[in-house]
């Protein structure tokens, strides 16, 4: 807050320490009687009265220059904040996607080339008729195509070792097949969509990976920061689709650390992260970001109120040193066996 300056001044400006100028006896010689003349010789007090208004006029200029300054920055600083919550998302979004998960119906003997885990290779397919099961989030780990998401988003996949349901009778015989649908955002702002295969996953973290096929240039990975050095208090973002509404950014701070929640397995994570950013149906899988743009955990779980399916504000998310130790082992290796 800037101080207030009052300026108070007498009705006539006067230098002070300087001496008084004595008056000057001078002889003029002439034809007439001599006489003695006063001169006041008031040079140095003017120059006073000059150099005391010079500094006034200083002092107001500068006080005004920071007035302005101050309502200047006051006005600026909001807008300042907004532009970086604005960058942040423009940066940060495009690694995030949004996952669905489908009930696909084909004809019986019809072959698609599906692997263990009921996705298509080769040619993305129609899927118009698919009926939607369940959607979460993800990220794009890196350029070869691994999306990191929530185990408990693929779990109905993961716990199936066939991928296909036989119904009907005779010539109606059809199968049900699981496939997940990837939807990205291209470098032309455009969405499109691409088949995920099943990678890996761990429930004991309620993390999976999976795999689309897609040249490196259309992908944009997201930045990998650490929770290692998190604090109370700082800002931090999530970026999801709750309900179905792709790319949603909601805003909160880190409310805690060191969390334990519940994992899928009946087991503990430990070391989550508290957020009261707002995490909903839908937001499963996605990016807890800081203020640099940064990944520091998995959005995973959010408490809700009994009967009301309304969040909270406590809100967790896996901590992304945890993610970074278990990812890359279920991208080289698999599932592990006792998670199978």
């Amino acid at each position: 807050m800037l101080a207030s300056f009052r300026f108070s001044a007498s009705p006539q400006a006067t230098a002070t320490g300087i001496p008084k100028t004595s008056p000057v006896l001078c002889s003029i010689s002439s034809s007439s009687p001599p006489t003695i003349k006063n001169f006041n010789f008031t040079l140095p007090t003017r120059r006073a009265a000059l150099f005391l208004a010079s500094s006034l006029t200083s002092s107001l200029l500068q006080f005004l220059a920071q007035s302005h300054f101050a309502k200047a920055l006051e006005k600026d600083e909001p807008q300042e904040e907004e532009e970086r919550v604005v960058r942040i998302f423009q940066e940060s979004s495009p690694a995030v996607v949004y996952i669905k998960y489908l009930e696909v119906q084909e004809k019986a003997g019809k072959n698609k080339g599906n692997n263990i885990n009921g996705s298509v290779e080769g040619e993305d397919e129609d899927l118009g008729d698919a009926k939607v099961e369940g959607t979460g989030s993800g990220f794009v780990w890196d350029e070869v195509g691994h999306i990191v998401t929530n185990y408990h988003v693929v779990a109905k996949l993961a716990t199936d070792t066939t991928g296909r349901y036989r119904c009907g009778v005779g010539k109606n015989d059809y199968y049900l097949r699981f496939s997940f649908q990837v939807f990205l955002e291209g470098s032309n702002g455009r969405t499109f969509a691409k088949e995920g295969r099943l990678v890996g996953f761990d429930p004991s973290y309620d993390l999976a990976v999976l795999k689309i096929d897609i040249d490196r240039d259309k992908l944009r990975p997201a930045q990998i920061g650490t929770s290692q050095d998190l604090r109370v208090g700082q800002s931090c973002f999530a970026i999801g689709n709750p309900f179905g509404y792709e790319h949603t950014l909601t805003t909160g701070v880190v409310s805690g650390l060191r969390r334990e929640i519940p994992s899928p397995n009946g087991g503990a994570i430990r070391g989550a992260i508290q957020t009261d950013a707002a995490i909903n149906a839908g937001n499963s899988g996605g990016p807890l970001i800081d203020s640099y743009g940064h990944v520091i955990g998995v959005n995973t779980a959010t408490f809700t109120r009994k009967g009301s399916g309304i969040s909270s504000g406590v809100n967790f998310a896996i901590p992304i040193d945890a993610v970074v130790r278990i990812v890359p082992s279920l991208i080289i290796n698999g599932t592990d066996i006792k998670n199978r």
